[in-house]
């Protein structure tokens, strides 16, 4: 199990500079590289392909979060490399047929889930 230690760092933060929770996971989210955006973007598709097939549990709430945490992450990793909407889904679909390859439900879940919680809190 991959254990993140960002939202307590965030915290931290938070407390040491009096900046809010969401600005600093504004930051958090402006700090991920292009690459990990597109990871992000990979794994919340994923966890759509795998809900819709009914093999991960649902989200407790925020079910609309993903569409919007998915096109956060697609656009933060496309729009600074100036790649074309085409060429971004292309990328996207690839990483995400991979994962779907080489990874547990479970785990494509969890990762989804954090992604989908630093756009979310960033976008506030």
């Amino acid at each position: 199990m991959k254990v993140s230690i960002a939202p307590a760092m965030a915290l931290a933060a938070s407390m040491i500079t009096g900046c809010s929770e969401q600005q600093e996971a504004a930051v958090s989210l402006a700090a991920m590289s292009e690459e990990e955006h597109l990871a992000c973007a990979a794994k919340i598709s994923a966890f759509d392909r795998l809900l819709g097939e009914g093999k991960v549990a649902a989200m407790p709430d925020g079910t609309g979060d993903r569409l919007v945490a998915m096109m956060t992450h697609l656009n933060s990793y496309a729009i600074p490399q100036n790649i074309r909407e085409p060429d971004a889904f292309a990328a996207l679909n690839a990483l995400r047929e991979q994962f779907l390859a080489e990874q547990k439900p479970d785990a494509i879940r969890a990762d989804a889930m954090e992604c989908i919680g630093v756009a979310v809190e960033a976008l506030g």
